[in-house]
């Protein structure tokens, strides 16, 4: 597989259902798990496939919090989609069970320092990738 093909990120990821996003911000609910590096707080849950629509083992949605203008919003989720994209290698799919699908939503939260989001980013995943395999 060559390097282009292992960052894709491709449409049946992006998390879309109101279903499935609304649970990830549900605080009563207990199967909605959390980490948080600086600026950027993951939220993620194992979810039924069949649930999703989509044979995925991951599907992830990105929101940027408040922002000035709709212009530093998009610029930010941009960012945070880039991100994930160029290091999504580092989420083991393997350990996922076929019939389940991790869904994710990252959140920038406090400062909208732009400089700083993939550095946090990329610790955060690397802090759910320790999280989900042990």
């Amino acid at each position: 597989m060559t390097a282009v093909a292992e960052q894709r990120f491709p449409r049946s990821m992006r998390l879309k259902r109101r279903r499935l996003i609304t649970p990830l911000f549900d605080r009563s609910d207990s199967s909605t798990r959390s980490v948080a590096v600086g600026g950027v707080r993951i939220l993620y849950r194992l979810t039924s496939r069949h649930l999703t629509g989509e044979n995925t083992p991951i599907q992830i949605g990105f929101a940027p919090g408040r922002c000035k203008n709709a212009v530093q919003r998009n610029g930010l989720r941009r960012q945070m989609c880039e991100t994930w994209r160029k290091h999504q290698h580092l989420i083991n799919t393997q350990e996922i069970p076929k019939t389940r699908t991790l869904t994710l939503m990252v959140v920038a939260r406090g400062s909208k320092n732009a400089a700083e989001l993939p550095a946090d980013l990329t610790q955060a995943m690397h802090l759910l990738h320790q999280t989900i395999n042990h």
